[in-house]
């Protein structure tokens, strides 16, 4: 049986550090190009599933029919009580089809910015990698996991098998270095978004973000 599969939505938001967790700890992996392929694998042939983070929304089906496709593919890992991590656009996608909502937050949270983590005891605060506009409501049932000021759900959990993040964890240091060029190639952003520099020299956060994310991810693969 496969370890992980993992779904991708395009070719600028790979699984970034989540394949190195899983090649750290011998796991098997797939990568799905959901945008390319109908689904590989039915949910009995593989353990987990992560899901990865895109530059579309949830409710541009229209523009992305397999959008359709993903979402029903994600209610039978769901009814399967597959472990589900969610990324970004992963984490929009599980609100959504867990019964929560995605919309557009009509601003950016670009870059590294602190969430507080509220499972954490006393409560810590982590600077994570932020690129996203849209935002979600948590669906029934779920558990506010990271928070902050400026967009209050930043993570959650749904029972013991499903986690999700609004922000990148899985970011490394070659994406971030890519997004920073991209945070001025002339469009203009309105929110919290660091610019190049700012971006840059925060770089050292990562190694931080990411040792959070890789001991989530051992905890969360627990559960297979």
């Amino acid at each position: 049986m496969l370890d992980l599969l993992i779904i991708q939505h395009e070719d600028d938001t790979p699984p970034g550090s989540t394949l190195e967790w899983a090649k750290q700890r011998g796991l098997s992996t797939y990568v799905w190009r959901v945008d390319q392929t109908p689904p590989p694998f039915p949910p009995a042939q593989f353990k987990a599933l992560v899901i990865c983070g895109g530059t579309m929304d949830t409710f541009e089906e229209d523009k992305h029919p397999w959008l359709k496709t993903e979402k029903s593919f994600l209610k039978e890992c769901i009814a399967a009580k597959k472990p589900i991590f969610g990324l970004c656009l992963g984490s929009q996608l599980l609100a959504e089809v867990l019964g929560g909502r995605s919309y557009p937050y009509h601003k950016w949270e670009i870059g590294f910015v602190p969430v507080q983590l509220l499972d954490e005891n006393p409560q810590k605060t982590l600077h994570v990698f932020h690129w996203h506009q849209c935002t979600f409501d948590l669906p029934p049932g779920a558990e506010l996991l990271a928070t902050n000021d400026f967009c209050p759900n930043q993570a959650f959990t749904f029972g013991n098998n499903i986690m999700a993040t609004q922000f990148h964890p899985e970011a490394t240091e070659k994406w971030v270095e890519e997004c920073s060029d991209s945070v001025e190639d002339g469009r203009s952003f309105t929110g919290i978004v660091q610019n190049k520099k700012e971006m840059l020299e925060s770089i050292s956060l990562r190694k931080p973000m990411q040792d959070w994310f890789f001991q989530k991810l051992d905890s969360w693969f627990e559960t297979t």
